[in-house]
């Protein structure tokens, strides 16, 4: 019977859904069992008509599960993928996080031309439209450790600051400590090169706002890392 089926449609797309959400929280804690899942979601998608939004749900986990494995070029086939799928949609938001994905990805790979290309895209919508403080400082972020990675210490500085700021407003703790962190390590690579005073003294003060930054708040990896950075 037609309701039938329709409820058969209905049970494989939340199932399907499920999955993908499941996978999401697996690959995000490195669980081991990110991998099962997401084989199954996969073969339910290859078996069963999925929606578009789901589809380009399961292509960001996987996006994510072979960035984390190492694996860079895997990852950025889906993360590419995803794209295509929200474009399509019409889902700006999500177009514009996977933007910032793929500026993370290919800064990873050294791929400089291609990681600013996709973080400006962000930081332009923004002049245009609302974007997500978090999507947005995110993208900041990513930006100035592309510059970092440069050697273009101002432009770096420049990018960490205005993440900082917008980390701050929107009451983004995790971005806020990531922010001071990198600011105090462009300071004090700037100083070592041009042995400006100044430099050293704001990634002294950087650094020393991390160190006493909560312990619920900060890692004990950050903080390890920020006493190492001088």
């Amino acid at each position: 019977p037609m309701g039938s089926t329709a409820g058969s449609s209905e049970v494989t797309t939340e199932y399907t859904t499920t999955l993908v959400r499941l996978a999401w929280l697996h690959v995000l804690r490195n669980d081991p069992q990110s991998r099962t899942v997401l084989d199954s979601a996969q073969k339910l998608r290859s078996q069963h008509d999925v929606p578009a939004d789901v589809a380009a749900m399961l292509e960001q986990a996987w996006g994510e599960y072979w960035r984390r494995a190492g694996d860079l070029r895997r990852s950025l086939e889906h993360k590419h993928r995803a794209l295509n799928l929200y474009e399509r949609l019409g889902d700006q938001r999500s177009v514009l996080a996977t933007f910032n994905n793929l500026s993370l990805i290919y800064g990873q790979l050294k791929e400089f031309d291609r990681s600013i290309d996709y973080a400006r895209r962000v930081v332009d919508a923004s002049v245009r439209v609302s974007v997500e403080p978090e999507i947005l400082t995110s993208v900041q972020l990513n930006l100035g450790a592309t510059y970092f990675w440069q050697a273009r210490y101002d432009d770096t500085i420049k990018q960490y600051q205005a993440a900082l700021d917008g980390s701050r407003a929107a009451g983004l703790a995790v971005n806020v400590w990531r922010s001071h962190y990198n600011l105090a390590e462009a300071y004090f690579t700037r100083f070592r090169d041009a042995a400006d005073p100044e430099d050293e003294r704001r990634g002294d003060a950087h650094a020393q706002t991390l160190l006493a930054a909560p312990a619920t708040e900060a890692t004990p990896a950050l903080i390890e890392a920020t006493r190492g950075l001088k």
